[in-house]
């Protein structure tokens, strides 16, 4: 079947149209071994003729087709056992392209704009019963890399040093940091260190913590924002007791996500909740007036695109 399918820029590689054919999920899951390679091919179609290359990639070919129409690379990945088929339906697919020739040429970066482009793709390898299905890419992600990093060439022994020591010093780190944003960030950084290593083992090992920390960071965020939506509705009917509650309980959920001053902040808010009775008035219509404004202080947690 086609596992993917990429159009790139002749001169400046920059990607113009993608198709994994992958769930949703997986493509979120795996995402950094789907960058890894775009990037790989990214780099093939620099040293591709005017006519089709075909490069061995593990258990995949990848098909990199010349479209001189709309001066752009058509990239294609494909078991060997279906090398045939592909070939058979690249002249379909670069008939497709030529019908949104001016599409292409004129290029604005707009995506909606290649939705009916996009549909054409999608029916046209759906209609080709042997070149559509489960898709295995990712269940040979260790033997892919291999293939990658050893058409790459090898490391010198000084720039594998650095790497690695730089490696050594993040992961120690990383194992002791607390915040999920700041880990979340340290993963990725691990994941860019392990491909420049060639060490698929280590390259799957963070992939699969940092999608851990980004399904955590988006459950995290999820809560966060009902505990403070409870906060300001408890507070605007002075249910000064539920406040409290709720207000404990999101400073709970802020643990591992603020830096731990903020929580602190917070904390005694709702310490000064329980014990209204015993603060003077001025200094808790002080408080209630800063636990109203807690949203603007943290929104750009609210914000974060992980």
């Amino acid at each position: 079947m086609i596992q993917s399918l990429y159009l790139f820029q002749s001169n400046t590689k920059e990607l113009i149209y993608n198709k994994n054919f992958q769930s949703d999920e997986k493509l979120e899951m795996f995402s950094s071994f789907f960058s890894a390679l775009q990037t790989f091919v990214s780099e093939l179609t620099e040293s591709s003729s005017e006519s089709l290359n075909t490069i061995e990639l593990g258990e995949y070919f990848v098909l990199i087709t010349r479209i001189p129409e709309i001066s752009s690379d058509l990239v294609i990945i494909t078991g060997k056992a279906d090398i045939k088929e592909v070939k058979k339906i690249i002249p379909k697919i670069q008939d497709i392209i030529q019908t949104h020739e001016e599409l292409f040429n004129n290029w604005d970066h707009t995506p909606e704009k290649l939705e009916m482009f996009d549909l054409k793709i999608i029916q046209l390898v759906l209609s080709e019963r042997q070149l559509s299905g489960e898709s295995s890419l990712t269940a040979d992600q260790s033997v892919i890399l291999k293939s990658i990093w050893d058409q790459k060439g090898s490391l010198s022994e000084q720039i594998r040093g650095d790497l690695s020591k730089k490696r050594e010093d993040l992961n120690f780190r990383y194992l002791t940091e607390e915040n999920f944003l700041k880990k979340y960030e340290m993963s990725k950084k691990l994941i860019e260190i392990s491909e420049k290593l060639r060490d698929d083992e280590k390259f799957i090992e963070y992939q699969t913590e940092s999608k851990s920390l980004k399904d955590e960071i988006k459950d995290r965020k999820l809560r966060l924002k009902y505990y403070l939506n409870k906060v300001i509705e408890s507070l605007e009917f002075s249910k000064y007791a539920e406040t409290y509650s709720y207000l404990y309980s999101f400073c709970l959920k802020l643990n591992n996500f603020a830096e731990s001053h903020i929580v602190e902040k917070y904390k005694t808010y709702a310490k000064t909740l329980l014990n209204r009775k015993k603060i003077p008035r001025e200094e808790f219509k002080q408080v209630i007036n800063d636990i109203s404004k807690i949203e603007e202080e943290i929104g750009e947690y609210f914000s974060l695109d992980v």
